[in-house]
């Protein structure tokens, strides 16, 4: 059906088809837009700092694999998406980044908060400067379907034109948006490009005795969050030797007889070098999976197979045709020991929150500490600024997964993890959790220091969870740890636990 309206209108229209809820802050050159938005049925979520919407949206796509939107005004609130937005680059994940700009007219010219502002276009952006759906069209296509962000900047004069558009859905798009040929990441790096088809490794198995299928998040390709959950009721079933990368962990159940675990860096080495043949399904093998003294070795035997489905069904026909060869025994990924006061904190927490809680850490020790001591049991069980390592991640992006888990169903607790510095980056968001009353645990492991860096001081974090109306607690003992945990279970309200810790030396990682 053919639509004749104002932009304004048919940006709102396709908003609400595709979208249930936005993260933004207001802004004079998106303030038409924001107005609108607000009488719509979209719930528009009004965070406390640009890189709080940015952070939000990446939380939200990541646990609902959907597209999270963010809205922001032009100059200073563009500028304060820059490290949200490249976050959620370098961890691929679906945002939409919509900014203001002044009216065309004034554009490059002196005018207030008026800069160029494709630094946002880290992997690609559009400039609207004409009242045309298609810019919504395909950014948000290319977004979902290569689960990158992608930048939209609109100038507010366009608002107010007239435009003719057909009505579109975002779920009924097909793959013309499809980025089929390497991920931008890949780009004159060391990946050689070996895609093979599937009758070539079929024809090729008998060649080899130990093959090690290697997965990584890319093969959640668009499926739906319930979906996610079914891969590893297929996985389990395969004869060998399951690996996978950091973000995708939890595809299939760690506990199962056939998963190797998390390899690389920090996981385990040997079934890559015991590996005569490793089979790469959807992983951009970053130098955390493939760590450098034994890169060049590894791609030599890696055959890469780039599989983004749309439906579980690909996912079962793929592996159920695909003979991969023999079973074999090799080392598999275990959690360690905890040893100190800082581990034995982390392990007592993940032992008394849900074990399929989805677990949002920030960056430092304690990311590290639950990355070794979690076994990971579903997807998503830990998310992380894993290729960027942002600090100030954690409690926005549990707050935009939070909203995910209500928006699409989803049972499950959020738990936050953070240290006393990436706390204190983004804290203004409390509000946010205050205002929405979002059940989220939010951890705070204090121990006065940026890693090895330097030591710091902190403010009572217990009294500024009290200034936004937050129960709080105040830990010393780690046997203090389960009776608070299952005091939150209990509640339907959010928490701020501060763990006082001693500090920590992390072990050694695979180099």
């Amino acid at each position: 059906m053919i639509v004749i309206t104002k932009f304004l209108e048919s940006i709102v229209d396709f908003l609400e088809k595709n979208v249930k809820r936005i993260f933004s802050y207001p802004g004079e050159q998106i303030l038409p837009l924001y107005n609108e938005i607000e009488g719509s049925s979209i719930k528009n979520i009004m965070v406390r700092d640009e890189r709080g919407a940015g952070f939000m949206a990446d939380g939200y796509a990541r646990i609902t694999n959907h597209v999270g939107v963010c809205l922001v005004t032009a100059g200073p609130g563009a500028t304060n998406l820059t490290t949200p937005i490249a976050t959620s680059y370098k961890d691929s994940s679906a945002v939409i980044a919509i900014t203001g700009r002044c009216s065309r007219d004034k554009i490059g010219k002196n005018y207030f908060q008026e800069i160029d502002m494709s630094f946002l276009n880290f992997y690609k952006g559009y400039f609207v400067k004409e009242p045309n759906l298609k810019y919504f069209e395909e950014a948000f296509s290319l977004s979902f379907q290569n689960k990158k962000p992608v930048h939209l900047n609109i100038p507010k004069d366009v608002y107010g034109e007239f435009t003719i558009e057909e009505e579109i859905n975002l779920n009924e798009m097909k793959d013309n948006n499809k980025d089929n040929s390497k991920d931008n990441d890949n780009k004159g790096n060391d990946i050689v490009d070996k895609t093979f088809n599937w009758k070539t490794l079929i024809n090729e198995n008998e060649k080899f005795k130990k093959t090690l299928i290697l997965i990584g998040q890319g093969i959640y390709g668009t499926l739906s969050y319930k979906e996610m959950e079914k891969i590893s009721s297929v996985l389990k079933k395969l004869d060998i030797p399951i690996a996978t990368t950091f973000p995708a962990r939890g595809i299939i159940n760690e506990k199962e007889e056939n998963c190797v675990g998390l390899i690389g860096r920090r996981g385990v080495i040997k079934p890559l070098l015991e590996a005569d043949r490793i089979i790469n399904v959807s992983s951009s093998l970053s130098f955390n999976t493939y760590p450098e003294s034994i890169r060049k070795k590894l791609l030599s035997k890696t055959e890469n197979i780039h599989l983004t489905p749309k439906n579980i069904d690909e996912i079962k026909e793929f592996f159920e045709t695909f003979g991969l060869g023999e079973p074999w025994e090799t080392e598999k990924w275990k959690r360690i020991s905890p040893q100190g006061d800082y581990s034995t904190k982390i392990n007592e927490i993940i032992e008394n929150i849900p074990e399929n809680s989805i677990i949002i850490t920030d960056a430092g020790k304690h990311t590290v500490f639950t990355c070794l001591l979690k076994t990971c049991v579903v997807p998503r069980n830990i998310i992380a600024s894993h290729s960027f390592g942002t600090m100030g991640f954690s409690v926005p992006v549990s707050i935009g997964a939070k909203f995910g888990t209500i928006d699409f169903g989803i049972d499950r607790e959020v738990v936050s993890i953070s240290g006393d510095g990436g706390f204190l980056m983004n804290v203004e968001e409390l509000q946010v959790i205050s205002e929405h009353n979002l059940k989220i645990l939010m951890i705070v492991m204090k121990n006065n220091s940026l890693a090895e860096f330097c030591k710091i001081k902190n403010p009572n974090i217990n009294r500024l969870a009290d200034a936004f109306d937050i129960d709080n607690c105040y830990i010393e003992n780690v046997d203090e740890i389960p009776q608070t945990i299952r005091e939150y279970v209990k509640k339907d309200k959010p928490m701020l636990v501060v763990v006082e810790t001693r500090d920590e030396k992390l072990p050694r990682p695979n180099i």
